[in-house]
């Protein structure tokens, strides 16, 4: 398994320290150059501001195109964990058509089942949210076996939109998984990083003041780190502190505490 860029995976804050410690370091580097060459044409800084106005451009271009990218695949997790929420509540309004033998043992599974899908969302544990996938879905299979034994026994209409609901609980939280990875490539997150440490060290290089403060020299290194950690905290699924929280799981979870879904 491929070690992911920057350990984006393993803990965002070093991504930041990374981040914020490249950048200042490139308009660093770019003040103490001009420093040294501090005598330039009129001719030159034309060209320079040229060059420093194309690469900031097209910079902000590149965060806003990955910063959609990684926008959307937040929605599709959020909207896989509606789904999830939906087919629950699907299926535990579809047990009540079950005879009253097959009730409770259904309601059973199917609060198990919900429970592991909370759990799976709320973690930020990689193996242990790897553990809850897998007991749920040997929950659902069990689930699956019992309405399946009642469809062979009683084949009818009914017990097949019970077994329908049953199946969307394995296709709801397949599509979840499909949609729990990162959407922005390693080589994107490079290109990221040398167009921003190229930016910051042109904007070091352009400043004029020799002996001023540094606090200005570090303002757009700053805001340029923090923006692209914002933008990996959202592109990592499960983890940081922009991550999904299963709100319509729990309002399933409310709702049945206070007797909704089933009589």
């Amino acid at each position: 398994m491929p070690v992911d860029f920057l350990f984006m995976d393993i803990d965002s804050w070093l991504a930041l320290c990374v981040f914020l410690f490249s950048l200042c370091a490139a308009s660093w580097l770019g003040k103490r150059t001009w420093s040294r060459h501090y005598r330039r044409t009129e001719a030159f800084e034309d060209e320079l501001k040229i060059v420093l106005g194309a690469s900031l451009s097209l910079f902000g271009l590149l965060v806003g195109f990955i910063l959609s990218f990684a926008i959307s695949g937040y929605n599709t997790r959020i909207a896989a964990e509606e789904n999830e929420a939906i087919a629950i509540g699907n299926a535990i309004q579809h047990t009540t058509l079950l005879e009253d033998q097959y009730q409770a043992r259904a309601g059973q599974l199917l609060t198990e089942y919900l429970e592991l899908r909370i759990r799976f969302y709320e973690t930020g544990d990689e193996t242990l949210r790897t553990q809850l996938r897998l007991q749920a879905i040997e929950s659902q299979t069990r689930m699956w076996l019992l309405v399946s034994r009642i469809a062979r026994a009683e084949p009818n209409a009914i017990v097949s939109t019970v077994l329908a609901a049953s199946t969307a609980l394995y296709v709801s939280q397949q599509k979840t998984m499909a949609s729990w990875r990162r959407q922005i490539p390693n080589a994107a997150w490079i290109m990221l990083l040398l167009f921003g440490i190229c930016s910051n060290f042109l904007i070091g290089y352009n400043m004029r003041g020799r002996q001023g403060s540094h606090l200005l020299l570090l303002t757009t290194p700053v805001i340029t780190a923090l923006t692209l950690f914002m933008i990996a905290e959202i592109d990592v699924p499960g983890r940081g502190l922009i991550h999904v929280v299963p709100d319509n799981l729990q309002a399933i979870r409310v709702t049945l505490k206070h007797g909704g879904l089933v009589p």
